[in-house]
């Protein structure tokens, strides 16, 4: 499977950019391997784009912050190509996910001491209400709800460095939360009206089954702008990234567990299956590609003072 992607071409790069070429090779194969299909884009007339932003901008209004459309563009990327392009059945759905991605990456983005729940909260809601029958808005509020609130609650906190500093296993526990996993799936669901894939998103065993291959994927290309930044919600912060031997045998690790679940995976019922393996492989592809990533702090990455 062809990857189109070319290393950064910066050579004193440090981190887990040192080896990315050979990281996204990696991955491209296991992809290969279990996919075997390039990831697509979900198509978005000029119209379709410029209802989303302007849904977004009315969104974070009261939050006082101004968001450029290239930003906003760069965040709905990651549902265009991690949703999966053959199953989709309700475009309306697959507009209010990308509202809901888009504002709570704001959210994410922001310093927490500008979180205002008030302002915020009844925003998100109507962007549910808007788009969603009222079961699927109640879901998918509920999801965006408890991601935001994860988000402020633990991102200084004493629970959040144990998780994240004892073990792979405590560590993905806890992602399956903090990266939104479980509310992409509560979002998500409506976009394919699958009976299955309706109940494991609401029951959150889709959400467990991708999370380790969004997290590691994810952790890898962010970790030197999460690095910058002072984060520590990267599981490669538990390995020796300036012993490469030590690196190479903790991704190692973390191919297999990805391998796992995706072997597990292909016992889903069809749809279930490709659309878990679309958004795992998608957001390989967004991530390897989009700006967000290219470097470790730039105009659509930095964070929302």
């Amino acid at each position: 499977m062809s990857t189109h992607l070319t290393a950064p071409a910066d050579p004193t790069a440090t981190g887990t950019a040192r080896h990315w070429q050979e990281c996204t090779d990696r991955f491209a194969a296991l992809f290969g391997r279990y996919v075997g299909r390039e990831a697509q884009k979900v198509p978005m007339t000029d119209a379709e784009l410029r209802e989303v932003i302007d849904a977004c901008n009315r969104a974070v209004a009261p939050l006082g912050k101004a968001v450029s459309d290239k930003r906003w563009i760069s965040y709905m990327d990651v549902v265009r190509w991690s949703q999966s392009a053959r199953h989709i059945k309700d475009m309306q759905a697959f507009k209010a996910v990308c509202v809901l991605n888009c504002i709570t990456f704001v959210w994410d983005d922001m310093d927490p001491a500008l979180h205002d729940f008030d302002s915020f909260l009844p925003e998100v809601r109507a962007v549910c209400e808007r788009y969603y029958t009222p079961q699927d808005a109640e879901f998918a509020y509920e999801g965006a709800r408890a991601f935001v609130t994860s988000d402020h609650m633990f991102r200084d906190s004493r629970l959040k460095q144990v998780l994240c500093g004892t073990s792979p296993e405590q560590y993905f526990r806890f992602r399956v939360t903090d990266v939104g996993v479980d509310f992409w799936m509560k979002m998500s669901y409506p976009i394919y009206r699958h009976r299955e894939l309706t109940e494991h998103s609401k029951t959150g065993l889709a959400a467990r089954m991708a999370t380790r291959g969004l997290a590691i994927v994810n952790d890898f290309y962010s970790y030197d702008r999460e690095h910058a930044l002072g984060q520590i919600t990267n599981c490669f912060r538990l390995c020796d990234l300036s012993d490469d031997a030590e690196f190479r045998a903790f991704f190692q690790v973390r191919l297999d567990d990805m391998a796992e679940d995706m072997e597990c995976l292909k016992a889903f019922d069809d749809v279930s299956r490709d659309v878990l393996f679309d958004l795992i492989q998608g957001n390989f592809t967004w991530t390897t590609r989009d700006r967000r990533y290219q470097t470790a702090v730039n105009e659509v990455n930095s964070r929302i003072q």
